[in-house]
């Protein structure tokens, strides 16, 4: 590595693809600055999502590991208990010496400091190596495991753990809509992904008619049910899927060219009249950005969902439906109401993103 840079080391839960977003966006606007940062990003999303995110230009090497734990998923809604306490009581008592390759590759790269989006691992770490940290959250795990206390009490000391570590960072950036204030943190805005291509240019790729309206399903179609095709069926506007920052399929094509990698989501989110999917913190703030609005899906069960709800009701993003309602009901409905009343004539939006790397280049620099 150069001399002529310094490398943040930043390490990324891949809990939901929000914090990776989250992420490259903070990247990013680092890269823009005049200081040279080569960032060693560890995390065990592919190197094809860094790729595409990533602006050309910004110097990073990637280490594929597990950050966190989080909850243990059996599928997009549903968590296994039992099975998230056996990992994470594993997790938490493994000494941070036996991740040997994981110690090896900060040494060689000489990190000048440390961010963590929510990942314990990265602050174990840079403790063990006396490096400074920067956490960056819209929640911690401590606060998610919390009510999960009174039905599995292992949760206590968990959490009560991970509070110790969470509290030794040197600054913590907490991302709006962020879910419990604390105190001596930064807050800032909503960070998301920056656009790169007006919606023109995306129905121009499409090969859209500028008059059809484009909906994207950025969601399983398991979650749909027989009442959706249907609805395409009768339906004038033109549907994308999309699931995994992947699109694959147009349900109703003007033509029938297949959806690529060459999209950038965000463009196709701000391009949309509407967006139907899970609810997390990357779908609601980029569409809070690209005033679309969101038809979502709430996670029961899951502490963070209630804020992003009250999130998407206050600013007018959209609705959020459980995934019960959203099957059992006429939610068609709803996405015919949220197209009627939206709006992208309103004040333009502040990304976080400048402010949370304005704080990170003086922590890592001082």
């Amino acid at each position: 590595m150069s001399k002529a840079f310094q490398t943040i080391a930043y390490f990324v839960s891949s809990h939901g693809l929000g914090h990776a977003t989250r992420s490259v966006a903070i990247i990013n606007e680092i890269h823009t600055s005049k200081k040279k940062f080569h960032f060693l990003i560890v995390s065990d999303l592919p190197n094809l999502f860094w790729r595409k995110n990533l602006n050309r230009g910004v110097s990073f090497n990637t280490y594929r590991t597990k950050t966190d734990i989080g909850l243990f998923q059996t599928d997009p809604f549903q968590s296994n208990i039992p099975k998230s306490v056996e990992l994470l009581e594993l997790y938490l008592q493994k000494p941070i010496q036996q991740n040997i390759s994981l110690l090896k590759a900060m040494e060689k790269f000489e990190i000048c400091h440390v961010v963590c989006d929510i990942s314990p691992l990265g602050i174990r770490v840079a403790n063990y190596l006396g490096l400074t940290t920067t956490l960056i959250e819209n929640f911690t795990w401590d606060w998610i495991y919390q009510p999960l206390i009174s039905t599995t009490p292992q949760f206590k000391e968990i959490s009560n753990k991970l509070k110790e570590i969470f509290n030794t960072v040197h600054l913590r950036i907490q991302a709006t809509p962020f879910c419990e204030k604390i105190k001596g943190s930064v807050e800032v805005q909503p960070v998301h992904r920056e656009f790169q291509n007006s919606p023109s240019q995306v129905y121009e790729k499409l090969n859209i008619a500028h008059s059809q309206k484009l909906i994207l399903v950025a969601t399983s179609g398991k979650q749909f049910g027989s009442k959706f095709k249907q609805f395409i069926k009768e339906s004038p506007h033109c549907f994308i899927s999309c699931n995994s920052d992947k699109c694959t399929e147009i349900f109703k094509p003007t033509t029938k060219s297949p959806v690529t990698s060459r999209f950038h989501f965000p463009d196709l989110i701000r391009a949309s009249s509407a967006v139907i999917g899970k609810i997390g913190y990357g779908m609601t703030v980029e569409c809070w950005a690209a005033e679309t609005k969101l038809i979502g899906i709430i996670r029961e069960n899951f502490r963070e969902s209630e804020v992003l709800k009250n999130f998407i009701i206050k600013e007018e993003v959209g609705i959020a439906l459980s995934s019960k309602k959203f099957i059992q009901s006429n939610w068609h409905l709803h996405l015919e109401k949220q197209i009627e009343y939206s709006s992208k004539a309103k004040f333009p939006k502040i990304n976080g993103n400048g402010m949370a790397a304005k704080k990170i280049i003086q922590i890592a620099l001082s």
